[in-house]
């Protein structure tokens, strides 16, 4: 297995663990992991890329989460994302900001482990989000009434529509391309050429649409979304149809 850098004891403890439950499936099962890590989810996806019989979604809560849950399934079962909440937690005070190591500490002080906890995402607002799988989310929000001397109002968010913290507003790109397959929209939205989009593909650095897809020639339709590790995301806004020489215009929003 190749892996960018030495596994150390308790990566390799964390790996063996997780191979043991991925033996657990018997091709008809599915698996949700607690909330990993940037290098936890790089050994798992080390390990699913040789697993042909099984495919898997990779969510956060929101596209540039650090903290995911891999949601694991056979091949031949229809996708869907991990299930997860997210918590608004707010306060008024004239002392000043909560801060994440305060809240992730108050979360934990209720009994939860740290890899059930997602991202926390303090705003300026005295307002702060804690993402955690939906399974936690009641008990958190019920319980969740102080941080440190502070007393907090916690509730229950709806994040299908996204959440309520900055995004990047994206950058404009218009062009065209001579199909919709992933590897012509890739080219055009990160500026590579189609030779070396094609080895990113297989190697296993893009998602769409929070699943990794392996073949240059997936076709993308609008809406969808493209990540390709290390250098951002793309959504593919528009198809706005075919020039005289069959080629097709799009509009894509590049984010960083």
């Amino acid at each position: 297995m190749r892996t960018t850098s030495p596994l150390s004891d308790s990566e390799k403890q964390w790996l063996q663990n997780f191979q043991r439950k991925l033996e657990t499936l018997d091709g008809t099962c599915t698996l949700t992991t607690n909330f990993l890590d940037p290098r936890q989810l790089e050994l798992a996806e080390a390990i699913l890329s040789r697993e042909n019989s099984l495919s898997y979604t990779v969510f956060g809560g929101y596209p540039e989460a650090e903290r995911n849950l891999l949601y694991i399934f056979p091949a031949q079962h229809q996708e869907k994302l991990p299930e997860l909440e997210a918590i608004r937690v707010s306060w008024k005070s004239p002392a000043g900001q909560i801060g994440h190591r305060d809240l992730l500490g108050a979360v934990l002080a209720l009994g939860l482990k740290r890899d059930q906890v997602g991202d926390i995402i303090v705003t300026e607002e005295q307002q702060a989000i804690v993402i955690v799988a939906a399974v936690q989310a009641a008990y958190i929000s019920v319980n969740l009434t102080e941080v440190g001397q502070l007393k907090v109002e916690s509730e229950v968010i709806d994040i299908s529509g996204g959440l309520p913290v900055a995004e990047d507003d994206g950058r404009d790109i218009k062009g065209t391309v001579p199909s919709l397959r992933l590897d012509a929209v890739i080219s055009l939205g990160f500026g590579l050429s189609r030779s070396r989009v094609v080895l990113l593909i297989k190697g296993g650095v893009v998602r769409v649409n929070w699943r990794p897809v392996n073949s240059p020639a997936h076709q993308l339709k609008e809406g969808d979304q493209i990540s390709l590790r290390g250098r951002g995301r793309l959504l593919l806004t528009i198809v706005e149809g075919e020039t005289r020489k069959g080629r097709m215009h799009i509009r894509l929003k590049k984010y960083s």
